[in-house]
């Protein structure tokens, strides 16, 4: 019996037709579980191009699950030590502002040691050795935190500064010819933090006369000091000078107030009433010793060339004129103090942020 023999075209076309029905079920499988194809090439097998896959509708997709959302455990945060201590410190500034300011301020003019020397024009008094223990006594005796000086030259100012303990501005700072208007202060109490001066005509010459700015260790406060000395007499020369004197002091203080600090002014003024007229009203001071300027100028009834004033907002209390120095011949002038209470930063300057 003749053997049969199949068409070898057809047995191609029979190949091919079995590997698309494969394909149709692998692919049906995969749609069937979720997994789109957007498009299949295949290549051809035998020669004949296998159909075209992606010619097919392509099954919907499913909904996309959505990513769960990130979650975050609430952690406390610990300040870190520095923050605390910041933060401790930025309070006990706040707390400390809040609190007046509270101490003695005086001035003393403690006639220079070259009056009483040989040759000097106050030959009734005694030498500067026997006089400056005397000047310190009395300033430890008022109780004193700040007082501004004038002529106290090295030698004095050498043995006021070691019997007190107090510190000097400018002391020797402008040279050992210009001690003369040198501020002492309690260290213990105040702490420097800058110093200048600005000159006045002081008998034919021009002298520096001091500027320094303290800080308060209590309160962290800080507050600007002026002392001054003027030309004396009564010629046209010399009351020109301390009239120029005043004007440059007035200037010079509202300048400084214009920082909003207080400010304070001490200084042998050799001026009384005409000091009082000429500086508080321009300034808006007031005076330890007294007086008014709200209607007119009305100068306290007694009053010493030497003074002790500060910027509006400063009260003074236990004024005191001591005459000791003069009666036991220490010096030709009085010792002058008070106590000045500043008001807390917040009263002192309203307008302030």
């Amino acid at each position: 019996m003749p053997g049969r023999h199949r068409d070898p075209r057809s047995m191609r076309a029979g190949r091919s037709l079995t590997v698309a029905v494969v394909l149709s079920l692998v692919l049906t499988a995969l749609v069937g579980g979720g997994i789109a194809l957007t498009r299949v090439d295949l290549p051809s097998i035998g020669g004949d191009a296998v159909t075209d896959l992606a010619a097919a509708p392509a099954a919907p997709k499913a909904a996309a699950t959505p990513e769960p959302a990130r979650i975050v455990s609430g952690v406390r945060l610990r300040p870190t030590p520095q923050a605390l201590r910041r933060a401790r410190m930025a309070a006990r500034a706040e707390r400390l502002a809040s609190l007046p300011v509270t101490f003695v301020l005086a001035t003393f003019n403690v006639l220079g040691s070259n009056h009483t020397a040989p040759g000097g024009d106050r030959r009734k008094f005694p030498p500067a050795s026997a006089r400056t223990p005397q000047a310190a006594a009395l300033i430890r005796q008022h109780g004193v935190s700040v007082v501004g000086l004038q002529e106290v030259k090295p030698d004095q100012l050498t043995t006021l500064q070691r019997l007190t303990g107090f510190a000097a501005y400018p002391g020797f700072a402008f040279g050992s010819k210009e001690t003369d208007n040198s501020i002492l202060y309690d260290t213990s109490r105040f702490e420097f933090v800058s110093g200048t001066s600005f000159p006045v005509v002081f008998e034919s010459r021009a002298r520096p006369q001091t500027v320094l700015r303290l800080r308060d260790r209590a309160t962290g406060r800080e507050m600007y000091f002026v002392n001054m000395h003027v030309s004396a007499g009564h010629d046209a020369r010399d009351t020109a000078s301390r009239i120029a004197g005043h004007l440059t002091g007035a200037e010079q203080v509202n300048r400084l107030m214009a920082t909003g600090l207080p400010v304070f002014l001490t200084g042998d003024m050799n001026d009384r009433a005409e000091f009082f007229c000429r500086v508080i009203p321009r300034t808006g001071m007031v005076a330890a010793v007294g007086g008014s300027t709200a209607n007119g100028c009305a100068p306290p009834a007694r009053m010493p060339v030497d003074w002790v004033v500060a910027s509006p907002g400063v009260s003074f209390s236990d004024y005191w004129l001591d005459e000791t120095p003069v009666n036991r011949r220490i010096s030709d002038h009085f010792l002058v103090s008070a106590r000045a209470t500043v008001p807390p930063a917040a009263e002192a300057d309203p307008t302030e942020d």
